[in-house]
């Protein structure tokens, strides 16, 4: 087991020369692509490479919407200058499983085929590929809204279950369309989001273990899961839930 901890930013740097973050050297390259979100698949995947059987390639597109400074940028623009570098080059064609969310308006980091610039044109020919559902922007709580700087609006629970009901139609589309009734089922129950736009180990932990299942047959041990399920990697900060929250929505969380 791998004792360090990956996140947004020890993966950064890397990303602005070569397109990625590479942790391991091993045969099997495990390309993870997404928003901040992917990161706690990459430490779950890290934990298992104490054999060195992975390369995990790392791309958190959220670093193409702003350069090395931190700077916005057009990121169909900014994007061009990865087409041709040779380390995601190796990468997209070495690769043999392709773990992302969907991704569009990221020029040549697109995961859609039908996209006039997309990964798969820079050779990515994987022997598996997996769609994580994509939990972005849901406003769901009362606070969510101003931890974005944003007055909340009096029908926020209108709008929250609407937001819940947008995901689950995410969920149909990805590679885990069984998410779609497990998260509108037990939500009120199980925090599954920290906030608009993190996920909590409620969430990577029950499709972990489905990914194990169906897609990469890793045969995870219980002691392995107890481990991984409590890193919590965006517990904090997170939203407070109100009485509001509580009372209009049913839920069975502390508050």
């Amino acid at each position: 087991m791998i004792d360090t901890m990956f996140d947004t930013v020890n993966t950064q740097s890397t990303h602005y020369t070569d397109g990625c973050f590479r942790a391991g050297s091993g045969e099997r390259v495990v390309v993870i692509h997404g928003s901040c979100r992917i990161m706690p698949y990459v430490n779950y995947l890290n934990r298992l490479n104490s054999d060195n059987r992975f390369t995990l390639c790392v791309i958190n597109i959220v670093n193409f919407a702003f350069d090395r400074h931190g700077n916005s940028v057009n990121t169909d623009a900014f994007t061009q200058q990865f087409e041709g570098n040779p380390v995601l080059l190796d990468m997209m064609k070495r690769c043999r499983w392709f773990i992302h969310e969907h991704a569009e308006n990221f020029g040549c980091f697109n995961t859609s085929k039908a996209a006039s610039k997309n990964l798969f044109q820079l050779g990515l020919q994987p022997e598996l590929e997996v769609c994580i559902p994509n939990f972005n922007d849901r406003f769901i709580l009362e606070r969510d809204y101003a931890s974005c700087g944003m007055p909340t609006p009096d029908d926020y629970i209108e709008r929250g279950e609407e937001a819940v009901k947008k995901f689950c139609k995410v969920c149909e589309l990805s590679s885990f369309p069984e998410m779609s009734d497990h998260f509108r089922d037990n939500w009120r129950a199980t925090r599954f989001f920290w906030s608009p736009n993190h996920i909590s180990s409620s969430f990577s932990m029950y499709l972990l273990k489905q990914m194990d299942e169906r897609f990469l047959k890793l045969g995870l041990s219980d002691g392995f899961l107890l481990a991984a399920s409590r890193e919590d990697l965006f517990k904090e900060p997170h939203t407070e839930v109100t009485r509001r929250d509580v009372e209009g929505y049913g839920l069975s969380w502390p508050v």
